[in-house]
Order: structure tokens, then sequence, then C-alpha cells
């Protein structure tokens, strides 16, 4: 019995030292900053972080309602997710595919608007929201 809680805690700490690895393959594309009125902003990758296989929304301050993202295709098609929900300080997103093939990411339209009001920024009380777009990078084959 203690042999195989042994090999039990050795295969759980192996799987979580392999998943902070695989975390590092996030990169960051860009950042904004949510204003309170419902808005759409568009960001545009740079070329080396347009080959990615998977975006998601990291919010590093305030709370954020997410209402939907468009990934627009170099291809001309586009990707629409709805209602992804709302992120307060420290959550991130559920993972987003992108389509595969040789088709990259030409623009990202964002959907958004940030928890509370001008008042209550004012009183301290909340802040404008803030999201780091994140894109997980294709592996490299050795």
């Amino acid at each position: 019995m203690k042999f195989s809680m042994t090999r039990i805690l050795v295969l759980a700490l192996t799987l979580i030292s392999f998943q902070g690895l695989a975390s590092a393959d996030w990169v960051k594309i860009a950042d904004k900053t949510v204003d309170y009125k419902t808005e759409t902003d568009t960001v545009t990758p740079h070329y080396s972080e347009k080959s990615v296989t998977h975006i998601k929304l990291k919010c590093t301050q305030g709370s954020v309602n997410l209402h939907k993202v468009v990934l627009h295709m170099s291809d001309g098609t586009s990707k629409t997710v709805d209602n992804l929900g709302l992120l307060t300080k420290g959550l991130s997103s559920r993972s987003i595919s992108v389509p595969k093939g040789d088709i990259k990411i030409e623009s990202i339209d964002l959907t958004y608007d940030s928890v509370g009001s001008q008042t209550l920024a004012i009183a301290g009380l909340s802040k404008k929201g803030k999201l780091d777009i994140m894109g997980k990078k294709l592996a490299d084959k050795d």
C-alpha cells in the first residue's frame, strides 16, 4: 500500500512539472484597457504572432465582461465565439482554437465592457479592466 502511494505521488508530481512546460508556449499578442461602456476593439497581430494554434484572453486588472471574439483569417473566413463570460483579475478565458492549415490570423475583434463605472473608479472601488491577448505558438518540429 505504501509503495503504491509513493508511485501515485511521483506520477502526480511528474504531471504537474510537465504542465508548467506546456504553459510556456503562450505568448502575449497585445494588451487592451477596457472602458466601462460596451465597445469593440480590433487587434492586429505582428507577423510572428499570426501563426498561432489557440487564442485566450487573460484579465490582469478589474473585471471584464466578454461578449464576443471574432477571429478574421487570411483566407477571408472568420470564426466567432460568443458569451465567454466574466473574467476577474488573474482569470483566463477558455482556449479558442484557430482553424488549422496554412491559414493565419489577420485580426481579432473583441466586444467587451468593464464592470463598474467612472464614479466607482473615482471613489477607488473599481478599476478599468485590462486584458492580455495570448496566443499559443506552433510547436517546433526538431
